[in-house]
């Protein structure tokens, strides 16, 4: 199973999480990945809060072994290993197409000897690996169709007194003022993405009660809260790509769930989100961490 790594998702949309399953030979894996390094960069003021937010309980310096479950492109997993300066990451996708990605990132980011990208399916069975100190599964177990199974998996797999770190979906994405005459359209997209979301993954994420599923599978010292990250106006390129390619991606994903008017007026803030000024990102991610027994 793949995933889009900390955002967004990940985005809101599932367009960007279901890259493990059905696509044929002809699926533009390029345009994919594209999504999923713009989604992973939203969010990784998210992954630095949760870094800290684990210490000094977790002392990330003495972290020897992480495991990035459904890694993607690895912008998430060379962030980690920055973060874990003596860690050996091991970077898990099914996709290859996806894994090529992340050996290219490690290769730049000078963490090739550090991040290792591996093929697997984790609802087929985790591959043999030492054990790890930290597990984090960024916006990947809202796919599994057991997930229980998959983290009582990932406990034995943990050290004693390991640390999971699981990203799941909250609330909507936010880019314009309150009162701006295009909110409309934008919650309207938000909101259809959300039920295709929903209806192709079978579930509704966001009403998941993880926190009970991490007790029942043996975890300790569990922690559910929402995290936002936040890019303020005036925004950065990365960030205004990030809406226009949100806004083009979200209207083909819920083809036919939008009016006219309102699929005119997001092709409007798309046109101008290089232009805006007043534009900003907000990204709401529902994050749970906890620990295994001992240690």
């Amino acid at each position: 199973m793949s995933a889009t790594e900390g955002h967004d998702h990940s985005h809101d949309h599932d367009h960007g999480h279901d890259h493990g399953h059905g696509h044929g030979d002809d699926f533009d894996w390029e345009s994919m990945a594209d999504r999923l390094e713009r989604d992973a960069t939203m969010v990784l003021p998210i992954v630095d809060a949760i870094v800290h937010d684990l210490q000094p309980a977790l002392d990330w310096a003495t972290v020897r072994h992480l495991l990035d479950l459904g890694c993607g492109p690895g912008i998430v997993s060379c962030a980690l290993a920055q973060h874990a300066p003596a860690a050996q990451v091991t970077a898990l996708d099914s996709s290859v197409p996806l894994l090529s990605r992340v050996r290219h990132h490690a290769a730049d980011a000078h963490l090739a000897t550090r991040v290792h990208a591996v093929q697997a399916d984790m609802e087929t069975a985790l591959p043999a690996m030492r054990p790890m100190d930290v597990v984090w599964a960024g916006m990947v177990l809202h796919h599994v169709a057991h997930p229980g199974e998959v983290l009582a998996a990932l406990r034995h797999a943990l050290q004693p007194g390991g640390t999971l770190v699981m990203i799941e979906f909250a609330g909507p994405s936010r880019v314009l003022p309150a009162h701006d005459p295009l909110v409309p359209a934008w919650d309207h997209l938000e909101a259809a993405s959300a039920q295709a979301r929903n209806a192709r993954i079978g579930r509704d994420p966001t009403s998941v009660d993880w926190s009970s599923l991490l007790a029942a599978a043996g975890y300790v010292d569990i922690v559910d809260r929402v995290m936002v990250a936040r890019h303020p106006a005036p925004l950065g390129a990365a960030p205004r790509s990030w809406i226009e390619q949100h806004v083009r991606s979200g209207i083909e994903f819920v083809e036919g769930q939008l009016s006219a008017d309102d699929i005119a007026a997001l092709h409007r803030l798309a046109d101008e989100a290089h232009g805006r000024d007043d534009l900003f990102v907000r990204v709401e991610r529902r994050v749970l961490t906890a620990r295994t027994p001992g240690g």
